[in-house]
C-alpha cells in the first residue's frame, strides 16, 4: 500500500524528518510512504477564499488518481485509533493507495471537500501542521500494530 501525505507546509526542519523517518521505518514492508509539501500561498497579495482555493487546486495536483483520498479537517467526522485502523485495513484489502490531504493555516478549500472520499478529524484540537504529521505517521503505525497483534496498542 502507498501511504502519501500531501499538506500545505515549509520545508521540514530535521526533528520533523527523524519523527517521520521514525514511524515510517517501523511500518511493515508492504507500506510506501511518500510526502508531498506545497508552499503556502502568500495573505499580503491574497484574500482567504483566494488562498484556500489556490492552496486547494496544487494539492489536487499531487493526488493519485487512483487513490483513496482522505482530507484531515476539524469539521470531519472523529475517528479513534481501532476505527482508523480498520478503515487502513479495508483499504490494503482492496489494494487501494491513500493519499491523506493536510490543508494550510486557513483551512481546506471547498474542492478538496468535493474531491476527497472521506474527511476526518483527529480532535478538537488545533495542531501545528508539523506536529499533526507525525501523529498521523504514529497512527499508521499504531494501525499496522494492531492488525499484527503487536502489544504497542493496548
Amino acid at each position: 500500500m502507498k501511504c502519501k501525505f500531501i499538506s500545505i507546509s515549509h520545508k521540514q526542519s530535521d526533528w520533523e524528518k527523524k519523527a517521520l523517518q521514525f514511524y515510517s521505518k517501523q511500518l511493515p514492508n508492504h507500506f510506501k510512504f511518500s510526502d508531498v509539501e506545497v508552499k503556502p500561498f502568500s495573505s499580503k497579495s491574497l484574500d482567504r477564499d483566494s488562498i484556500l482555493e489556490a492552496e486547494g487546486l496544487e494539492i489536487l495536483k499531487n493526488v493519485d488518481q487512483d487513490a483513496f483520498v482522505i482530507l484531515w479537517d476539524r469539521q470531519g467526522q472523529k475517528i479513534n485509533s481501532l476505527g482508523f485502523a480498520s478503515l487502513l485495513q479495508e483499504q490494503i484489502d482492496q489494494g487501494t493507495n491513500i493519499n491523506f490531504i493536510i490543508g494550510g493555516a486557513n483551512g481546506a478549500s471547498e474542492n478538496l471537500f468535493k474531491n476527497s472520499q472521506l474527511i476526518l478529524s483527529a480532535s478538537e484540537l488545533t495542531f501545528p501542521h508539523r506536529l499533526f504529521k507525525i501523529l498521523l505517521m504514529e497512527q499508521i503505525y499504531r494501525a499496522s500494530t494492531i492488525h499484527r497483534n503487536h502489544p504497542y496498542h493496548k
